[in-house]
């Protein structure tokens, strides 16, 4: 599948000089060399995962990113442009009026993250006006938590001076310890073999922070991802509250990220966005 990116990036990359996109992007040394990462990005436009994929070229040449989006898109009920990017690039589907859907797409996106794929979210699970970013979902955040796999911030927008689509590549990072004192009750582990995946988790992350994000280490996260995915398969109902695990601030925290590489004059903003579809719609209801 991800031949076909290489294949045809040349023709996004044709594409993107057009008038319409105008599509420029910094920071693409921040990025891992390869995966297993999650990118957490705000959503301006229709082109969003293509423009992020063309910017990541050094990633993008050696694994396949995979975005979380709604079937709707598959549909054509987003443009004909999504439908095709869908079909060629692959997605991981979200179905948000179905049940159970937000651990469905953590335990998809773990089985991606440790074959050293790439997952992407817009955790705003619809598109925001310029210059706003809207509350982000507890969804990005669990699969986060699950995880010791590193978080690329990325921001997307219009800039102001041509109307061209502009990618800013932030730092990866990795989610800070849950506080011993935290109240909320998903944040608890529920018996012993849960506590050892936590704990798992911990060290991992621990280890992850400060030593580089080269093929080497990459492939040693991803091995540590495929032992804790093993630990979960093996034993899915002893695991829910692993799906759970995100608290409010991982929300606020995501955010700030991603609002670190974004121009100064935008703002977050709690209310729904103008351009967003019904209620029965939203992604991952909190």
């Amino acid at each position: 599948m991800w031949l076909r990116y290489r294949i045809l990036r040349p023709v996004g990359l044709g594409l993107s000089k057009m008038s319409i996109y105008r599509l420029k992007w910094s920071g693409s040394e921040n990025a891992p060399f390869s995966g297993p990462f999650i990118i957490v990005a705000n959503h301006q436009t229709s082109v969003d995962s293509m423009a992020i994929a063309i910017a990541l070229k050094k990633a993008a040449k050696t694994c396949q990113i995979l975005p979380w989006a709604k079937v709707e898109i598959k549909k054509g009920q987003d443009g004909f442009l999504g439908a095709i990017l869908w079909r060629v690039f692959g997605k991981i589907p979200i179905d948000r009026g179905a049940e159970e859907e937000a651990p469905r797409a953590i335990k998809k996106s773990l089985e991606l993250l440790r074959k050293k794929k790439i997952v992407m979210v817009f955790p705003e699970g619809t598109r925001y006006p310029r210059g706003e970013v809207g509350p982000f979902r507890y969804g990005v955040a669990n699969l986060a938590r699950v995880t010791p796999a590193p978080v690329l911030p990325v921001a997307v927008y219009r800039r102001e001076e041509d109307n061209g689509v502009q990618v800013n590549i932030g730092h990866p990072f990795f989610m800070p310890v849950i506080p011993p004192d935290v109240e909320e009750e998903a944040a608890r582990p529920r018996n012993k073999l849960e506590a050892l995946v936590i704990k798992q988790l911990e060290v991992a992350r621990q280890w992850g922070e400060g030593i580089g994000y080269d093929r080497k280490v990459m492939k040693l996260l991803a091995g540590m991802i495929d032992l804790i995915t093993r630990t979960i398969t093996r034993d899915q109902t002893s695991f829910k509250g692993l799906f759970q695990m995100a608290h409010p601030e991982d929300n606020e925290f995501l955010r700030d990220r991603v609002m670190e590489v974004l121009p100064d004059n935008w703002r977050t903003v709690e209310g729904k966005s103008t351009r967003e579809r019904p209620e029965s719609t939203r992604f991952f209801p909190e």
